[in-house]
């Protein structure tokens, strides 16, 4: 959506040249079906076209992208998201699954090595791999760790894995959509926000994780979770 209001200030089209495309059934379902449904019916309104069950990306050209299930659509600028990959030198080892993708368990440990921890988009158990539920593995990590050196009671310290979707987008002219949901991995929540103030909750993000070189505070999806909850501007 931001692409389509820069493509609008720059005068070179607008939404309506915008294809978005899934090679599954619906686009994003971890954030939620029905948040899903309302997204895709902002992008229909603005004028942007959508396609499911591409399958795979068979050829790409200067002009083109040509889909497995035989679609062809004219495309000058193409964003492709790839599949995760683990990291090479993960593969094989006695901590990793078939993949190369740490084995934890929701206390992020390995389980036949607990002194090794994984998090983030290495840790098998991190489905989707976004940063927010890489923060909150983290601060799993950080807790067991001082369980480990007499810092923590374990009561405190042991507080299972439970993924949660946060994610902020930037839709251009000042404003963002805010989502949490944690409806993929069973629970009930599925919010969706649009306006003014999760585009300052982005801007402000971006700005405290260049800053501290990728280290934000926990508290931040708090503060955030009630500001674009609460405050509606």
């Amino acid at each position: 959506m931001s692409m389509a209001t820069w493509m609008g200030e720059q005068k070179t089209g607008g939404p309506e040249q915008i294809t978005i495309f899934t090679p599954g059934e619906t686009i994003a379902e971890d954030a939620g079906l029905e948040i899903v449904k309302k997204f895709l019916g902002l992008a229909g309104g603005m004028g942007m076209k959508y396609k499911n069950n591409v399958q795979d990306i068979k050829k790409l050209t200067a002009t083109t992208i040509e889909f497995a299930n035989g679609e062809t659509i004219d495309a000058e600028l193409k964003i492709l998201l790839p599949d995760w990959v683990a990291h090479d030198f993960l593969k094989g080892l006695p901590i990793s699954d078939d993949q190369g993708f740490i084995i934890t368990d929701l206390l992020m440990r390995n389980p036949k090595y607990p002194n090794v921890f994984a998090a983030g988009d290495c840790a098998a158990v991190t489905v989707p791999k976004l940063g927010a539920i890489g923060h909150q593995e983290a601060e799993i990590v950080a807790m067991q760790i001082a369980k480990d050196l007499g810092h923590l009671s374990a009561e405190k310290a042991d507080q299972k894995l439970e993924p949660v979707v946060m994610c902020i987008g930037d839709m251009g002219a000042g404003k963002a959509f805010y989502i949490r949901s944690n409806v993929w991995f069973g629970g009930k929540d599925e919010v969706l926000e649009i306006g003014r103030v999760p585009y300052q909750l982005k801007m402000r993000y971006r700005d405290m994780f260049i800053a501290n070189s990728g280290r934000i505070p926990a508290i931040g999806l708090v503060l955030a979770q009630f500001a674009a909850e609460h405050i509606k501007v």
